[in-house]
């Protein structure tokens, strides 16, 4: 077995437990979570994620850091997306394989299976050192030179104080609670995939995964 200790009985199940920061182009809030269209009518977002525990089979996928960035022209259920994944360096052969698998949707599963039916162009996968801190507003994370994102407090245009809000999504299908926040710092560069908007919305979460 790889790195970690936790194994499932059949080799094409897999679920995780893991912390995620993220954001897209949308104002805070973003309409997506209540069935709305976009903000700006297409959609650039990130899903950052550290697995705390989780496996796909007999391969252990504890601590692996991965992203999955997405641009549409439209809403994402419109599809015509294109994906950049980025898996931590530090993943093994088999982990990289699996979670490869596993965010292509090619295990099915949520929310990977339903958010893959979306996208028309797939770019490579890249490895990379992540830069992690799951801190409340103050959670940030930088996947090599591609990815990065800096959460902040967003703040009463008025009056300039911190505001926060916690959103709860009975039928969310990448979580079902989450706080919200701003983003400081927000982009992704790289061949085919380029676009940065700082000053919108992030959120900070921790989910539960699984094609089970």
């Amino acid at each position: 077995m790889s790195k970690g200790a936790s194994s499932l009985t059949d080799p094409g199940k897999w679920k995780y437990h893991a912390d995620m920061i993220n954001a897209c182009n949308c104002d805070w809030g973003c309409p997506c979570n209540f069935n709305a269209r976009p903000t700006n009518g297409f959609c650039n977002g990130v899903y950052a994620t550290n697995i705390r525990t989780g496996a796909c089979g007999s391969t252990a996928l504890d601590g692996i850091k991965f992203v999955w960035a997405g641009a549409w022209p439209g809403a994402i259920h419109e599809g015509r997306g294109t994906v950049k994944i980025l898996i931590d360096e530090t993943a093994s052969k088999e982990q990289r394989n699996v979670l490869e698998q596993i965010l292509k949707g090619k295990l099915k599963g949520m929310p990977w299976g339903l958010f893959a039916a979306t996208v028309d162009r797939w770019l490579d996968v890249g490895f990379v050192p992540f830069e992690w801190e799951f801190n409340g507003l103050k959670s940030h994370y930088k996947a090599g030179t591609i990815a990065q994102a800096a959460l902040e407090p967003m703040r009463n245009p008025v009056t300039g104080v911190e505001t926060s809000a916690r959103i709860v999504l009975p039928s969310g299908i990448v979580c079902k609670e989450l706080d919200a926040a701003a983003t400081k710092t927000f982009s992704v560069f790289t061949e085919g995939l380029k676009f940065a908007a700082p000053g919108k919305y992030g959120f900070y979460t921790t989910v539960e995964h699984s094609n089970l």
